[in-house]
């Protein structure tokens, strides 16, 4: 059976956002889902990074974008996390959009860019008590983002 799989990785990365760092993070989104499409015949990658990517990261509403990121993320069976993901809005909201589901698994993952391999690093059984992993992201975003929403 395929699965869909959402990818989850920071696309503007940490402020102050730069044309540079959009291009390297869309740039290793492309070589993960590369790497998945070439070597696991029962996993389909989906990406918001390239469903997204002609919304303009500098000019338009980035809530607007997450909500549908939220909507893509719904149709997805697993979501698997890469990358500095604690650093990005845009993933903290993506796992704990997905945490509050009631199915599906998620792993954090690492990609190795020498070899095209991915490693899933640690992973979650969602039927265990999610509002544990959720409290934990509240508690990351508040730390990293001092609180505050991101405009």
């Amino acid at each position: 059976m395929t699965k869909k799989v959402y990818i989850a990785h920071p696309f503007r990365g940490k402020k102050p956002y730069t044309a540079e760092q959009i291009q390297k993070n869309t740039l290793r989104v492309t070589g993960i889902c590369r790497a998945i499409f070439r070597d696991m015949t029962d996993v389909v990658p989906v990406s918001p990074v390239h469903a997204f990517g002609f919304a303009d990261p500098f000019e338009d509403d980035q809530h607007k974008v997450l909500d549908c990121c939220g909507e893509l993320l719904h149709a997805c069976d697993e979501m698997w996390v890469f990358g500095d993901w604690l650093s990005s809005m845009g993933c903290i909201f993506e796992v704990g959009t997905f945490c509050r589901r009631d199915e599906g698994g998620i792993a954090f993952c690492t990609f190795d860019e020498e070899t095209k391999r991915i490693k899933k690093a640690a992973a979650f059984d969602l039927t265990i008590d999610k509002s544990d992993v959720i409290a934990y992201i509240l508690g990351q975003r508040q730390r990293a983002f001092g609180g505050e929403r991101e405009k």
